[in-house]
């Protein structure tokens, strides 16, 4: 079993999401990226257009989430990493990726897991949510939604996609120490750090 302590998180985090991003994508493809800046890769690679509400991650377009500026069907792959959390409606955020996603195409998708070890214990002991003061800048996190495992789950199942896979991400046990790279993190999905899934167009 390793071990990781919470301040080598933030950059344990970026590796998982740029080793996950990469297995993902195919060359060649056209690639959206919504919110960028949360995983590392060569973007050369592929028909790549990332896009923010504001200038972080340098996006080639600044454009909102939640209302797309392109035409249907249009995309090959959508990245969406640990955007669904901070945007007021994330449901039409789903709905805004399906639309825009051909009915082939595969999108990426993750989200801080609310239901972690730690924060049930200290919302059930401390009354206190804990604000990831290690991952982001000052205390003001930015999120607005809160998701478990399960909903989000329901929530993609809703807006029309199929999970197709869903990645192993890292367990926060206890306050300052966490576990990667075992077992554990398949057995414990609904308990891992970040839910992370590849969903397809599902028939409707």
């Amino acid at each position: 079993m390793r071990f990781g302590r919470t301040e080598e998180m933030a950059q344990h985090l970026l590796r998982i999401r740029s080793r996950i991003t990469t297995d993902f994508l195919h060359e060649k493809e056209r690639v959206l990226e919504i919110g960028p800046g949360e995983a590392a890769f060569d973007k050369s690679k592929y028909d790549y257009i990332g896009i923010n509400v504001s200038t972080r991650g340098n996006p080639q377009v600044l454009a909102d989430g939640q209302r797309l500026p392109f035409r249907d069907a249009i995309m090959d792959a959508v990245i969406a990493t640990e955007v669904i959390e901070h945007v007021r409606y994330p449901y039409k955020l789903l709905r805004e990726i399906r639309r825009v996603t051909k009915s082939s195409g595969r999108v990426l998708l993750s989200t801080p897991n609310a239901a972690t070890p730690v924060n049930r214990v200290a919302m059930a002991v401390f009354g206190l949510f804990p604000d990831d003061r290690n991952l982001h800048d000052g205390q003001d996190v930015g999120h607005i939604h809160f998701f478990t495992r399960r909903f989000l789950l329901e929530a993609v199942q809703a807006e029309g996609f199929a999970v197709e896979r869903e990645w192993d991400c890292l367990l926060q046990m206890m306050p300052r120490l966490y576990i990667y790279d075992t077992a554990l993190e398949s057995l414990l999905r609904n308990h891992a750090r970040l839910t992370v899934l590849e969903l397809r167009p599902s028939a409707r």
